[in-house]
């Protein structure tokens, strides 16, 4: 059974055997220097900097979601979530800014009836499978695996032999909706020592960066054009003609190969005008959005633009342009290239 005392979970940090002692009957976390398969086969318990690091957690009699009490998806939190938490002791001490905290976890809903979960804890940029967010509702902030962000001197100030303790838990939520105390938090918590050397942050360096470029590419990939593809809107009004439109992103998106592109279904007015704290027009819009597939870097997309007319007085307006894209705030989901039929 998981444990809920918080009293408890600070020993198990600083005591190596008390943390064995608190994870009886819970489960156990394995560690690997070689992605877990169908057990925690070629589990160790020390690591160098200079290896990768994966994780296997084992619930002993619960199912994940039982053990860690998921709930259902609720509005404004469209994916399920574990909670990683990371600390870093020297001889048995917290090193300074030692915590790493609350990044999320994307939990599969076929995995909630597992008593087993992998996960990455240093891995090889190509072999990164475990999606990790700064938000709990997955819309940005992908790839930030907790050791890589903590290699820095707030962490490990100097080389030497440090203990790592991996803390994975849920924050469970009341009859209301609340989030509940942290010590009615289900958790699973368990270590291993690691012995880091400066020669290595270079390297280090560069694989976190590429697992956050790795994790940003393949986050929520489409594994087919979404439907407003398959049902695109007919436009009838000259100004926004199929050879215009084109145009226009051809023109303004000149560093993207669009591959595809519709206007999505709108029940509403095709134009809107938008004015300014005087009541002044600033520019006209289309209301539809244009949904669209391209290439860049390489790697294939699939996001959305806006479309508008700016205001240029005297009850004129200039040519039709692309406002907004949906890849200006955040990374556009990614999509296998020989999937834009």
């Amino acid at each position: 059974m998981l444990s809920f005392c918080a009293a408890s979970l600070l020993l198990a940090f600083v005591n190596k055997k008390e943390l064995t002692k608190h994870n009886a009957g819970a489960g156990k976390i394995y560690f690997s220097s070689k992605p877990f398969t169908s057990d925690n086969s070629g589990s160790k318990t020390s690591f160098s900097s200079k290896e990768f690091i994966y994780a296997r957690f084992e619930l002993s009699d619960k199912t994940i979601k039982d053990a860690f009490k998921i709930g259902e998806i609720k509005p404004g939190k469209p994916h399920l979530f574990l909670v990683s938490e990371m600390e870093v002791l020297k001889n048995g001490e917290p090193v300074g800014y030692h915590k790493y905290k609350n990044n999320y976890i994307l939990l599969q809903k076929e995995n909630l009836d597992k008593s087993f979960l992998n996960l990455d804890i240093l891995p090889k940029p190509d072999q990164a499978t475990t999606l990790y967010s700064m938000l709990d509702d997955f819309s940005a902030g992908y790839g930030f695996v907790p050791l890589y962000q903590m290699i820095k001197p707030d962490y490990f100030p100097e080389g030497g032999n440090y203990r790592i303790n991996v803390k994975i838990f849920s924050r469970t939520q009341d009859a209301w909706g609340r989030d509940q105390d942290e010590d009615k938090w289900p958790f699973i918590v368990d270590g291993f020592d690691f012995t880091f050397n400066e020669d290595d942050i270079a390297t280090l360096e560069k694989n976190r960066l590429a697992v956050i470029d790795a994790s940003q590419n393949n986050a929520f990939r489409y594994d087919k054009l979404p439907d407003v593809f398959s049902k695109p809107a007919k436009i009838t009004d000259p100004k926004a003609t199929p050879a215009k439109i084109a145009a226009i992103l051809k023109r303004d998106l000149s560093q993207r190969t669009i591959l595809k592109w519709v206007v999505e279904q709108y029940n509403g007015p095709l134009w809107s005008v938008a004015k300014d704290e005087y009541n002044l027009p600033k520019y006209r819009y289309f209301n539809p959005h244009i949904h669209m597939a391209y290439k860049l870097d390489g790697q294939c997309r699939v996001g959305t633009v806006t479309l508008r007319e700016n205001y240029t007085g005297g009850g004129t307006y200039g040519p039709l342009e692309v406002a907004f894209t949906s890849a200006s705030d955040k990374q556009d989901r990614g999509i296998d290239c020989e999937k834009i039929k």
